[in-house]
């Protein structure tokens, strides 16, 4: 699993997630047997230990999958700051 945080973005600190899940036969996890990476996001207003994280459902679209771990980091992060600009009422 990979992470990375970045901010502040708008106040915010977006922390983006990307795991490799097995392929759909049951295959070992590995981008060279049929694996894909699955991303996710979390947001803390006074940064990445903040106890006061904001839980939400992110709406990804329909079933993102990724070939690699930057791939996800990337798709995950602009879906977190998207959420902050819709959050705070635009740019």
């Amino acid at each position: 699993m990979a992470e990375r945080v970045s901010g502040p973005y708008r106040g915010y600190y977006i922390s983006a997630a990307a795991r490799l899940v097995p392929a759909v036969d049951g295959a070992t996890a590995t981008e060279s047997t049929g694996g894909t990476y699955v991303g996710s996001v979390s947001l803390a207003e006074h940064g990445p230990d903040d106890p006061r994280r904001i839980e939400t459902l992110i709406d990804l679209g329909d079933e993102q999958r990724f070939g690699s771990e930057d791939e996800a980091l990337a798709f995950v992060e602009q879906a977190g700051r998207d959420y902050v600009d819709r959050l705070l009422g635009g740019r």
